[in-house]
């Protein structure tokens, strides 16, 4: 019960030597993208350093990943995809601008670039879709539920159809850079160092 924060105590701890940018938890199993473009694995039931990778030739921004695949982002502006199973990179995309922002679910990559656009990829890293979310905006933030998809643009995130849908819900003025949405809450936080909560006033 996190509500009970003042009882959690520290179980283990990583040196990853340097600075980690991004992560992700698996059950058992954390995953970090860092500053000196390595995306490191940590087994944390046995406490170990399990893989470090280098997909990127500069840091790495985002990571996500599947029971086979391990997507990163970096700041070399390229989609790194990795097959856990073969033990090699699978494919490499390279885009015009990076992205910080990108999720998996349901069998799909959601890859929320700089340029505004939101891409969708399946699971051959195949392009099956994308829509205009901002123009000229970067997006710095993304959560996608299966309620609604957020995204934090320029301070401003916007709530959208959980689809490529080109259909905008609302706007919320927050200042944000980075957004979760969960359980009909939607939350933001930024330069501003205010983190805010909303819900709807159903």
């Amino acid at each position: 019960d996190l509500s009970r924060a003042g009882e959690l105590i520290k179980v283990s701890s990583i040196a990853v030597h340097s600075a980690v940018l991004c992560s992700r938890f698996e059950q058992n199993f954390a995953i970090f993208g860092t500053f000196s473009k390595f995306i490191v694995g940590y087994d944390t039931r046995e406490g170990r350093e399990a893989f470090r990778l280098k997909q990127h030739t500069k840091s790495v921004l985002s990571v996500a990943s599947s029971d086979r695949f391990i997507w990163s982002t970096g700041e070399d502006h390229a989609l790194s995809c990795y097959d856990r199973r073969a033990g090699r990179l699978f494919k490499r995309i390279k885009f015009a601008r990076p992205s910080s922002a990108i999720q998996f679910r349901e069998s799909f990559l959601w890859y929320a670039g700089y340029d505004g656009i939101l891409r969708c990829f399946n699971s051959e890293m195949q392009l099956v879709g994308k829509t205009v979310c901002s123009e000229g905006e970067k997006i710095t933030g993304m959560s996608i539920g299966c309620g609604a998809t957020a995204l934090a643009t320029s301070g401003v995130v916007r709530v959208w159809a959980p689809t490529l849908s080109t259909a905008e819900w609302t706007q919320v003025e927050m200042g944000a850079t980075a957004v979760d949405y969960k359980g009909g809450v939607l939350m933001g936080g930024g330069l501003s160092h205010v983190v805010s909560f909303y819900k709807y006033n159903n």
